[in-house]
């Protein structure tokens, strides 16, 4: 039997984790301007600008990424870097973590929604903690809405050891829009993410409205949901360089099947690299394939599988 996640009495939702990731960053800015539109009665809405110096350069992050700063050890370390003393002053307003920092609010948030682009074609993706039953129950919510959401889950690692800025509250959930460039604004993704950004919120309403009522009237539904695996890095020489890039016909395809023999990298002399397939001949799912960002990071595309889940959805 699912059980029901506790009312929630404070949701955050913050934009502009990564400077140049304009989505985010205008969305939160809206909602600033106009704060009635993520009010709700049962619980208070706070939006939060967090990574101000980057976004201020229209860049990712100044020193360092910003969302790898959350781990508990990171939070208790003494890095000095621009976003590590950001994740200490983010997590005392609003997160739950231990920190060096003392806090500054008094109750933190129990729900964090991250809102972030990409240059990969994701479309809508929401990613949570494979834990956390609320953000799957939101998840399900939305893609009943939109059939294009896609449902992922972070890293299976405790709490503590995560290091995304959502992972400081309780209940947390990133959402992923794209393809868009850095730096811009694309508006059908700008009005799908403020139409789903809403619905979640009414969600959250109704899972409130429901504990208050006394009765709960809910449907155990199944989804599927993308469970990450590992990643493929490019290419590259004898010198790091890289000597390849994502093939055509890989492009575009986040979270399509991808089998062994499918090209997957095209090099620099213009020859076609195909999937080997993994080892255990599992069937995994390519995504965040081409994102710009990753490329410091070695990353050409993650990989997921795709499992079913039951959600103890309110109706």
């Amino acid at each position: 039997m699912l059980s029901m996640p506790p009312p929630i009495s404070r949701v955050v939702i913050t934009g502009g984790t990564h400077g140049n990731e304009s989505n985010g960053v205008e969305l939160a800015r809206h909602l600033l301007r106009n704060p009635s539109l993520a009010a709700r009665p049962t619980f208070h809405t706070q939006v939060l600008l967090t990574n101000t110096a980057a976004i201020e350069q229209n860049v990712r992050y100044v020193e360092e990424d910003l969302n790898r700063c959350f781990s508990t050890e990171a939070l208790m370390g003494v890095q000095e870097t621009l976003e590590a003393r950001r994740a200490r002053e983010i997590n005392a307003m609003i997160g739950s973590k231990s920190s060096r920092s003392a806090r500054q609010t008094g109750k933190p948030a129990d729900l964090i929604i991250d809102l972030h682009n990409t240059t990969a074609a994701t479309g809508v993706a929401l990613l949570m903690a494979p834990t956390d039953e609320l953000c799957h129950a939101i998840a399900a919510k939305l893609q009943s809405e939109d059939q294009s959401v896609r449902i992922c889950n972070w890293s299976n690692k405790p709490r503590d050891d995560l290091v995304l800025l959502p992972s400081i509250a309780p209940h947390g959930m990133t959402f992923e829009v794209g393809p868009a460039p850095w730096g811009c604004l694309e508006g059908a993704l700008y009005e799908k993410s403020l139409t789903l950004l809403m619905k979640a919120l009414d969600y959250v309403e109704l899972h409130n409205a429901s504990h208050m009522s006394g009765v709960s009237r809910t449907l155990a539904t199944s989804i599927e949901i993308f469970i990450p695996v590992g990643s493929r890095d490019y290419p590259r020489d004898a010198e790091g360089m890289l000597s390849a890039m994502i093939h055509p016909n890989l492009q575009g395809r986040d979270f399509e099947p991808l089998v062994k023999g499918d090209p997957i990298f095209l090099t620099h002399d213009l020859k076609t690299v195909c999937f080997e397939g993994e080892r255990n001949g599992a069937l995994v799912h390519p995504f965040f394939i081409n994102e710009a960002a990753y490329y410091e990071k070695r990353v050409a595309f993650s990989l997921a599988l795709k499992e079913s889940r039951i959600v103890k959805l309110i109706v």
